[in-house]
Order: structure tokens, then C-alpha cells, then sequence
């Protein structure tokens, strides 16, 4: 092989591009939200990783590296961040420390799973990608069942009750610490489904309904005997604790704050609701898990998905539910409560998806998982500690903690002089800032692993063998077409919100006189409008979707005809075809992200819209002139990963560590916070600690309005 002073993974180059290209993705992410925003960011990196790395095997699997690195990222976006990154601006000095480190946390999970999954891809077999397709269409298919029938199954439980997923979330029965746990626990049950289907005609099959038939009794009689003894109270008792202080004492009335009873607890909402099932419920559960831990084979990778969905679980019971008990006059194991505890859940993927790596003979991957992880941690907590540096220049918080006061000749002349760079759209600064060391830190975990993995030897760059083919066009398609419109389709109601009113929506009287304003219905033109023809219309949404639809049934269809008779239009190379998934899919967001915010155009959207439009064309540049074609690497093959796993996990607590304590103090430094019992605390949005604590004063209760 011919050598080069440099692999392709480290040019400053790469670096920049995938850096860049994660910007981008983070910066849309910021205004689509969630997972699917977080998961064009990761596939986006991920695409141009394996182009720069200069192996042809990786450029190879471009359409894995797109799906999973897109699936990595995803992951982490269900953590809630933005009260931890309060906490680092309250000046109260505890609850600052610890923001810093709960940041870092949150940035090192992100960013750790992101590289498993990108690095996955990378580095796993081909026929273990290939399998892995199957139990993962189970995950997708128990996805869809959930998102079918979770609202319906909540309404039923708690009929007369009006929540949504948003403001009044916490009035569903489901609720339970503001976590994605359904999701953990379905795909769960897409598991079992899969194993299930896979062992197809082996006689134990047949005694999983033994087992959970066995498990719902055994949890009926316990709940019998328990009551009947009388102990079922001082069991719950001591298995519970209340989301809020029962002795916090409002100021003015010198009286306690809020209602013990009305405070939620550790536990789902329906517990409260029907505890006569609770028994039988759990019992169940248990019944079926014992069935699929003495008889499961969970092949072809599913066992992956039972690793990082019961890693979930195990860990959100573990640290909020129950082992919140013991800290309950601390607010519990709560990273930002009254906010999600997502957090938990996803400690256990990364711990679980590290397991089975390590035991499958991926340790690679958990390294790159590691490298990563300590970066985007890093790369988090800094750009805040950054952020809210430039900030202080002209920070109206700084001149009244140094006496200068509002309404006072010297305040106003600073605070004008300044107010146009403090008016600036810092959290998108934060995002995109943030966004572009994510892109660094899979630029290095890859590159550190390019180099010390061997070539896979399975790949061709002229003829794609016709098994697992459907794998790459799944993963194509899932990305241009399934993962665009679950961002995109969140322009429309953007749109109908801001847009002429009464075209987009209308509104409707109920039988009991209450109105409510929902999306309009359009006609379908011509055959729509003729008279008596009532019927052959939809909502926006739904004309989106229908119309999203016939592309991607046209993209379907161009792929069959092209795997039939290749298409001249649909590049040879693997480089060129990965060029072009990475500039549609880079696109199609730029320009729907660009959509979404015209109808609120402003000076202020220049920092986020124009930059991120700006960087997309830089990156078109550089994803067109920088992959060499050919080009070689240098590999050291490594036999040992567990020394370097070993020191990686040293540097990631010292990293913390020093780094938390370096950037509180250096704030402190810079804002001069007066001591704690002088903060104002009506200027602090949220703390972690002391006796004024968010988790006290602005805890979610049952009767609420709104979801804090």
C-alpha cells in the first residue's frame, strides 16, 4: 500500500468539513427540535466522515454510516438541557458547579452514542450490518404500534382528562418522570416479537403464555396478601416519594407553598389512578421477561436492542425512581427537575450498547464511542463557559452586581452601548458552536479508528452483490425521504400559525358551546369543487404528507428500475454516490429550514439562517473538491483496545472534573456574584440547590395548567 505522511482522517481538512457539516445539522436541529432534528446532523457527519476517511470500504457503506450515524445522535436529543444550562449563569455556586458537570454529562452521552453508532458502521461486518436490518425492522414496526395507539390507550384510562404532549403532558396517565420510557420498552417488545418470529416452530414458544399467566397471578396474590395483611400501604409508602418539598413555605403568606397531595411522586400516573391492577401488571411483565431471559436467542443483532432498551430501564428505575428515595429531600436523582429524566435512560443505552460491543467483538467501537464522548462533554460545557464569557461584555447582571444600577447615567451608557451584542441570538451561537465540535469529535474517534482497523475485504466498488443491496437502498430512502419529512412536515404548522389564519385554519363549536380552532380542510381542485362533493379533502399536514408520499414513491421506484438496469443519472463510484446523498440530503434541509423561518424573517435570524446557509455552501465546495479518488491510508492494526479503553475513561473523569471546576471558577471570576443569600433571585431562572431550588419552588402538580 502506498504510504502518506498523513491519513485522510486527520487532514485539518476532514476535521473542518465534518465539523462544519454537524454545525449545520446542529444548527437546524436547534429550530426542528428532537431526534429527527439531532438525527440529520449525525447523518450528515457520518456521510462525510467515511467520504474524507480515504477508504474505499467506508465510502462503500455510505448509506450504513448515514442510518446509523443518524440513529446514534438521535438518541441523545431526548435529554432535556436547557435548565443545566441555567444552572451555570444563576450564580449561586453549588448549583453552578454542578450545571457545568450535568452539561459536560449530557454532551458526553450525545456525543458517545452518536460516535457508537457512526463507528458501528464502520467498523461491524458486513453480514452482521446486514442482519441487523431485520430485528431493527420489528424496532420500527413497535415504534409505529406505539405511536398508534398511545394516545388512544391514554384517553381511555383517563377519560374527562384534557392533556396533550406538550403544556398538560403531566395530566397523562402514562406520564412518568417526563421520559421516553414507552419507546424503551417497546422496542423491548419488538425484541421479543423478532425472537419470537426467528425461532418460529421450536416448541418453547409455547410457554411464554404459561409464563406470563404465571407472572399476572403470582403479582395478584402478592397484591392480595399485602392488603390483606395490611402492609400494602407501608410498602407503597416506602417506595414513594413526592416531586416537590412539602415544607417549602411561600414568603408572603408564611404558609407551605403547595398541596402535598397535589404533588406528583416517582411513580407512572395510572398507579394512582387504578393500583388495584398495579399488581397483576407488574407481574406480567416479569412473567414475560423471565420467559425471554431462560429462552431468547435475540439473533442477528437483536440482542443489541435488548442491551440498550433494558439498559434504559434498568437505569431510569435505578437512579430516579428508586434510588431517588434515599435523596428525596434533595430532589431525588433528578438531573433538572421538574424537567425529563431522559438522562437516565440514556446513561443505560450507553452503557448497555457498550456492553455489547465490548462482548461481541466490536471493542472499537466502544473506544470511538469513548473518544467522542470526551469531546462533545468538552465541547459542551465550554462553548457555554464561552457563550456566557462574551456575554459579560456590557451584561447589564455585571454592572448590578458591581453596584451600578438600573435607571443610573453610567448603567444606561453601558447598557446602550452594548444592547445590540447582547440582543444578539446567542443560543444559536451555543447550537452551531456546539454542533461543530460534535463534528470534530467524530472527525477524531474516526479517524483514530481508520487507522488502526483493518480494510474490510467484502466490498466492491463496481458491483454490488445482491445480498443485503435492499439494505443500502432501505437506508438511502429511510434518510432522504422517512428522515426529512418528520422535520420537514413540522413547517407546516409553523406555516398555519403565522400565515393568513383564516385559509389555514377554522374553527368549530362542540355540543357543549366551547370552540376550538383546528387546520382547515383544502379540496381537491376540480373534482373537489364540484357540487355534492364534500368529501375529497384534507388538512396542510395531510396534503403534505400525501404529496411527500407520491415522491418517495417515486424515489422507490426509481431505485427498483436502476437495480434492474442501472440508470446513467445514479453514479458508479461509491465516492460519487455518497457525493450526491450528502448534497440532497444537505439541501433539502437548508431549504426547509429556510422555509420554516421566512414568514418570520428578521435581522436576528442572520445569525442562524444566513450562517447556516453560508456553511452549506462551503460545504458543497469542500464535499466536492476534497475526497482524493484514490487515495491510501496507513493502517496499524491494534490488538488491544483495553489499555486505550482503560486511559480513555481516566481522561474522561479528569476532563470533567477540571474542567467543571475551571469554568465555574472562572465565571465567578468574571460576574462577581454576591454571596447566595444576596442573589436576586427573581433575575435566576433555575437552582439546583439551596433552599430556594427550581425542584421547591416551581414544581409540576397534578392540577396544573402547564408543564414546567
Amino acid at each position: 500500500m502506498e504510504s502518506t505522511k498523513l491519513n485522510p482522517g486527520w487532514r485539518l481538512g476532514t476535521i473542518f468539513l465534518v465539523g462544519i457539516s454537524l454545525s449545520i445539522g446542529w444548527g437546524i436541529r436547534g429550530n426542528f427540535g428532537h431526534e429527527y432534528g439531532a438525527e440529520f446532523a449525525g447523518g450528515l457527519a457520518a456521510i462525510a466522515v467515511a467520504l474524507l476517511s480515504g477508504r474505499e470500504d467506508w465510502r462503500n457503506r455510505v448509506p450504513w454510516f448515514a442510518l446509523f450515524g443518524a440513529l446514534g445522535w438521535g438518541f441523545g436529543a431526548s435529554q432535556s438541557y436547557m435548565q443545566v444550562l441555567a444552572y451555570t449563569e444563576s450564580g449561586h455556586a453549588a448549583s453552578q458547579w454542578y450545571g457545568y458537570m450535568a452539561v459536560f454529562f449530557i454532551g458526553f452521552m450525545w456525543a458517545g452514542l452518536g460516535g457508537a453508532g457512526t463507528a458501528f458502521a464502520a467498523v461491524a461486518p458486513k453480514e452482521r450490518i446486514i442482519a441487523i436490518f431485520k430485528p431493527f425492522l420489528f424496532i420500527m414496526g413497535a415504534s409505529l404500534v406505539l405511536n398508534l395507539i398511545e394516545d388512544p390507550v391514554a384517553h381511555w384510562l383517563q377519560t374527562g382528562v384534557q392533556f396533550d404532549g406538550t403544556w398538560s403532558r403531566h395530566k397523562n396517565p402514562l406520564y412518568w418522570f417526563d421520559a421516553y420510557y414507552l419507546p424503551a420498552f417497546f422496542a423491548l417488545l419488538g425484541s421479543g416479537v423478532y425472537d419470537l418470529y426467528e425461532r418460529r416452530g421450536v416448541r418453547d414458544r409455547f410457554l411464554l403464555p404459561a409464563f406470563a399467566a404465571a407472572g399476572a397471578f403470582s403479582g395478584w396474590i402478592t397484591q392480595l396478601l399485602l392488603a390483606g395483611a395490611g402492609l400494602d400501604k407501608m410498602v407503597a409508602s416506602a417506595l414513594t416519594y413526592p416531586q416537590g418539598d412539602p415544607s417549602y413555605i411561600n414568603a408572603t403568606t408564611g404558609k407551605p407553598a403547595f398541596d402535598p397531595s397535589n404533588f406528583l411522586n416517582n411513580w407512572p400516573q395510572w398507579f394512582g389512578d387504578y393500583p388495584q391492577h398495579i399488581g397483576w401488571v407488574v407481574g406480567l411483565i416479569l412473567g414475560i421477561t423471565a420467559y425471554f431471559y431462560f429462552f431468547g436467542k435475540f439473533r442477528n443483532g437483536a440482542s443489541l436492542f435488548v442491551y440498550m432498551g433494558g439498559g434504559w430501564l434498568l437505569s431510569f428505575l435505578a437512579l430516579p425512581v428508586l434510588g431517588g428515595i434515599l435523596f428525596a429531600d434533595y430532589g431525588g436523582i433528578r438531573m433538572t427537575p421538574p424537567r425529563s429524566d431522559d438522562w437516565s435512560g440514556i446513561l443505560g443505552v450507553f452503557i448497555g450498547t457498550s456492553i455489547w460491543m465490548w462482548r461481541n467483538k466490536l471493542k472499537p467501537v466502544a473506544v470511538a464511542s469513548l473518544i467522542s464522548g470526551i469531546i462533545g462533554g468538552l465541547g459542551f460545557a465550554g462553548i457555554q463557559w464561552l457563550k456566557h464569557l462574551m456575554l459579560s461584555f456590557g451584561s447589564p447582571r455585571i454592572l448590578a452586581y458591581k453596584g451600578i444600577l438600573p435607571g443610573s447615567e453610567e448603567y444606561n451608557l453601558i447598557t446602550s452601548t452594548w444592547s445590540r451584542w447582547q440582543g444578539q441570538n446567542w443560543h444559536s451561537f451555543l447550537e452551531q458552536s456546539y454542533g461543530f465540535v460534535n463534528g470534530v469529535a467524530i472527525a477524531v474517534a474516526l479517524a483514530f479508528i481508520a487507522s488502526t482497523v483493518k480494510l474490510h475485504a467484502d466490498y466492491t466498488d463496481t458491483a454490488e452483490p445482491a445480498k443485503g443491496r435492499w439494505t443500502r437502498a432501505f437506508s438511502v430512502l429511510l434518510i432522504l425521504m422517512g428522515l426529512t419529512y418528520f422535520n420537514v412536515v413540522k413547517n407546516v404548522e409553523v406555516w398555519g400559525g403565522e400565515l393568513n389564519k383564516s385559509i389555514w385554519t377554522r374553527t368549530i363549536t362542540h355540543p357543549n358551546g366551547t370552540t376550538e380552532v383546528i387546520p382547515a380542510l383544502w379540496d381537491l381542485p376540480y373534482i373537489g369543487r364540484l357540487p355534492g362533493i364534500d368529501f375529497l379533502s384534507m388538512t396542510p399536514t395531510g396534503w403534505f404528507t400525501f404529496t411527500w408520499g407520491l415522491l418517495a414513491l417515486a424515489c422507490i421506484l426509481i431505485v427498483v428500475r436502476h437495480y434492474r438496469t442501472p440508470l446513467p443519472i445514479i453514479p458508479k463510484t461509491s465516492l460519487a454516490k455518497g457525493q450526491l446523498i450528502f448534497l440532497i440530503l444537505l439541501w433539502i434541509m437548508v431549504i426547509a429550514n429556510f422555509e420554516r423561518a421566512l414568514t418570520g424573517w428578521g435581522p436576528s435570524r442572520l445569525l442562524t439562517e444566513w450562517v447556516i446557509f453560508v456553511n452549506a455552501i462551503i460545504s458543497t465546495l469542500l464535499i466536492l473538491l476534497l475526497p482524493r479518488d484514490p487515495d491510501s491510508v496507513i493502517i496499524m492494526e491494534e490488538k488491544n483496545y483495553r489499555p486505550i479503553y482503560k486511559r480513555l475513561w481516566i481522561k474522561a473523569i479528569a476532563a470533567l472534573v477540571i474542567s467543571s471546576v475551571l469554568f465555574v471558577v472562572t465565571n465567578r471570576m468574571i460576574y462577581h456574584y454576591p454571596e447566595a443569600g444576596k442573589l436576586n433571585n427573581g433575575q435566576q431562572s433555575h437552582t439546583r440547590f439551596g433552599p430556594d431550588a427550581s425542584w421547591r419552588t416551581k414544581p409540576n402538580l397534578k392540577n396544573a395548567e402547564e408543564h414546567r
